[in-house]
């Protein structure tokens, strides 16, 4: 228990410069943005999913993909609980890195590369944390209050 804490003390005493907030928040409003563009080619999705013999999963999938990409992203345009909703987001795009790995690599078809970069933001963001500018800085600054005040 004690090498957990120390693991999570030496993780959250390495803040991320202030640009990163920048880039967090638009790596959340990106994901949102794929979650909507998820939604209308659902039928795509499910049809992908079907032709490596995986149908009985296809719909839960999707359910999983839509709303973590929803509720995922928003909280990591805010900053809260960013650890956990880029832990959550990293089979995803895990999964969106091998299935476009598999098709053509051309200019008309760069979701690779895009979620490869998404794919790095989101293990970079797992290991650092939400950055200065985040619901989870004020979490902590109010529990360094609330102890300092009842020791």
């Amino acid at each position: 228990m004690d090498t957990i804490k120390s693991i999570n003390a030496w993780l959250d005493s390495r803040h991320p410069p202030a640009g990163m907030d920048f880039i967090r928040i638009l790596l959340g409003i990106f994901i949102v943005y794929k979650g909507v563009q998820f939604t209308s080619n659902f039928q795509q999705f499910t049809a992908d999913i079907e032709s490596i013999g995986w149908a009985f999963i296809a719909a839960h999938a999707a359910q999983y993909i839509l709303f973590i990409h929803f509720v995922g992203g928003l909280l990591i345009v805010m900053g809260a609980f960013t650890r956990a909703m880029c832990l959550l987001n990293l089979p995803i795009l895990a999964g969106a890195v091998v299935f476009n790995s598999q098709k053509y690599f051309t200019m008309q078809n760069m979701e690779l590369p895009v979620a490869a970069i998404v794919l790095a933001l989101l293990i970079i963001f797992f290991i650092y944390g939400s950055g200065r500018i985040s619901v989870d800085e004020l979490r902590r600054k109010g529990k360094k209050a609330e102890t300092a005040v009842n020791p």
